[in-house]
């Protein structure tokens, strides 16, 4: 099993994408756990205390007990690793087949809610979450002479690039002079005209920094950008945003220069702008389906179109539980009044995943917009 931190979207939409397919015929076990940090104070960590509650009623409750128990008993030791807040990555998944054995396990740097359930199909909506916000996008620090280039990737960030600003007007650029206008007094005398050579450096600096955009825009359309917190000289940010902006990317500003401050101060600081663009966005976007021509609100109409493979994206409130009936072939419907009832939130994600829909895991004020259609909208295709 993997023992390090995702830290490339690829391969965690990949390892989504094959947990969304896992079948069983005795169900999957899903354990997500969130590490919190300096939690730890000499007792027993409140994660731990939260999954083995959890275990605890899956063991009581569940018809396939012995195999359940069974299972975990074989998963222990990599169990207690997981649960060690000295390991890498705040966020830590285990997905295990029951009748099979067959085991899957996610490491990531963010924090999963913790918790664990068994189901027919694998809970893989925490890992969607990380997922959708964790997208790469660009960190950009600007100054007066240089800009910083960073990209962050699932809660993590790496530098790039870095672009020196500065125009070659040292002292082998002379300083410009010329004679002096008429003037009885001073004659010919040769003065300077600091104005003029003034207006020239300055000239170089744009000319410097308009080449520059334009490369760190090239640069965000290669790797895969959406999105570009930019922070520093309002001069130079302005001129970055234009051409992000210009190559479709969503961004935001901080309006401090981060040169000087702690590396990891100042990626804290981009980092918390990036979330909250992420979440603005996503806010947006709930809105904006309520209101579209090609959207559907609500539970009965949404597994309508994911029957017919409709859907195009899947706003999912990730707090929230969809209880229906499940006939053959996974075939879902809402529950009618004093119907026993399943939740469907697990099979509504897979069978979106399977039909190469977006996922879009939603909370906070993009879950509220949401909140009146039942916490799950579609966009349709067709």
């Amino acid at each position: 099993m993997a023992s390090t931190v995702i830290e490339r979207t690829d391969v965690l939409r990949s390892l989504v994408t094959s947990l969304a397919q896992l079948r069983d015929e005795m169900g999957v076990l899903s354990i997500t756990i969130g590490i919190e940090p300096g939690a730890v104070s000499g007792g027993t960590p409140s994660w731990e205390i939260a999954l083995r509650n959890d275990v605890d009623r899956l063991l009581h409750d569940s018809a396939a007990r012995s195999m359940l128990d069974r299972r975990l008993d074989q998963v222990s030791t990599r169990l207690e690793e997981l649960l060690e807040p000295a390991m890498s990555g705040r966020g830590r998944a285990l997905y295990i087949a029951l009748a099979s054995g067959a085991t899957r396990e996610a490491i990531v740097h963010r924090a999963l809610p913790t918790g664990a359930c068994v189901g027919p199909v694998a809970h893989v909506l925490p890992l969607l979450s990380v997922l959708g916000e964790g997208e790469r996008a660009g960190l950009i620090s600007a100054s007066r002479d240089a800009i910083s280039i960073r990209e962050s990737e699932l809660g993590s960030a790496r530098d790039v690039d870095h672009i020196e600003l500065e125009p070659w007007v040292g002292d082998w650029w002379p300083e410009m002079k010329g004679p002096a206008r008429a003037n009885p007094v001073r004659g010919q005398h040769m003065v300077s005209q600091r104005d003029r050579y003034t207006r020239r450096v300055a000239a170089a600096y744009r000319h410097t920094l308009d080449d520059a955009s334009i490369a760190v825009g090239l640069l965000a359309v290669e790797r895969g950008w959406r999105r570009a917190v930019l922070a520093g000289d309002p001069r130079r940010t302005g001129t970055l945003d234009a051409v992000l902006g210009e190559r479709g990317l969503a961004t935001t500003t901080i309006g401090t220069n981060l040169e000087g401050v702690r590396t990891e101060d100042a990626l804290e600081r981009l980092q918390s702008a990036l979330a909250a663009l992420v979440a603005r966005q996503r806010a947006g976007l709930a809105k904006d389906v309520l209101s579209a021509e090609n959207g559907v609100c609500g539970l009965v109409p949404v597994l309508a179109v994911l029957a017919e493979a409709r859907a195009d994206s899947l706003l999912i409130d990730a707090s929230r539980t969809f209880p229906g009936v499940v006939g053959a072939d996974e075939g879902m419907a809402a529950a009618m009044p004093g119907e026993d009832a399943a939740d469907l939130t697990d099979l509504i994600v897979s069978r979106a995943l399977a039909t190469r829909a977006a996922v879009i895991a939603v909370n906070g004020e993009a879950a509220a917009a949401l909140g009146a259609v039942e916490g799950i909208a579609a966009t349709l295709r067709w």
